[in-house]
């Protein structure tokens, strides 16, 4: 008799054993090579663009001309929304942080808020012609003025042949290579490049002049050419 219980308690052990080892029939594959893999999330400094912002700066007669282009690249479409006309904005600084023009504060703008739908792979533009930038080292920060985006781009600005539009009444001829012009009641002395000098045979004392000039590393003003 006690060996029959000693039997069927080993049996009965060994039922459950295989009942365990078989569970309800489900095979766990999450962490084998053919199941399908866990979503995992974007890790904590991983960032995703959505939009690709690049700028262009050419220096050119009296100005410096600015390209600004954001593209969608997130691979749908983005909404985009303005609290007026006003798309894109700029500021100029100086080398010492300190700002010294903002785009929007100089130019006029519709109050309406607009909402902008920007398609994968489409792009917003806009040019800008920055003047009265003397000769030296600058930054110019361009960006979206949208609630949502603002794809800030941060260039350094290098000028280097500034040129200004001046006007004034021609007082007379110091020397061969500099004149006096009357700016606003005060006296200005500017020198001439070439092309002004033979300019200059045409033009007579106390008439009123337009002209072209720029500044050297000197300081001193040079009309390049009178308009």
């Amino acid at each position: 008799m006690r060996n029959k219980s000693v039997i069927f308690i080993l049996t009965s052990t060994l039922a459950i054993g295989l009942l365990a080892g078989c569970g309800s029939g489900v095979v766990d594959k999450t962490n084998g090579s053919s199941g399908t893999p866990k979503a995992t999330a974007p890790k904590q400094n991983e960032i995703v663009a959505s939009f690709l912002p690049r700028i262009e700066i050419i220096e050119q007669g009296t100005g410096i001309n600015v390209n600004y282009r954001v593209k969608n690249i997130s691979g749908k479409a983005q909404k985009l929304t303005f609290s007026n006309g006003l798309q894109v904005d700029y500021i100029v600084y100086d080398e010492s942080g300190k700002k010294l023009k903002q785009y929007s504060e100089e130019v006029m703008s519709t109050q309406a808020m607009e909402e902008v739908n920007l398609e994968n792979n489409e792009e917003i533009s806009k040019e800008f012609t920055i003047t009265d930038l003397k000769n030296g080292k600058y930054k110019l920060e361009v960006f979206l003025t949208a609630k949502e985006e603002q794809a800030r781009v941060v260039k350094d600005l290098l000028v280097e042949k500034a040129a200004f539009n001046g006007s004034g009444k021609y007082v007379g001829q110091i020397d061969p290579h500099t004149i006096e012009i009357d700016m606003n009641g005060t006296n200005t002395a500017f020198q001439l490049s070439d092309e002004a000098q033979r300019q200059l045979l045409a033009l007579k004392e106390g008439s009123n002049v337009t002209f072209l000039y720029k500044e050297n590393e000197n300081g001193q003003k040079v009309i390049e050419k009178f308009l």
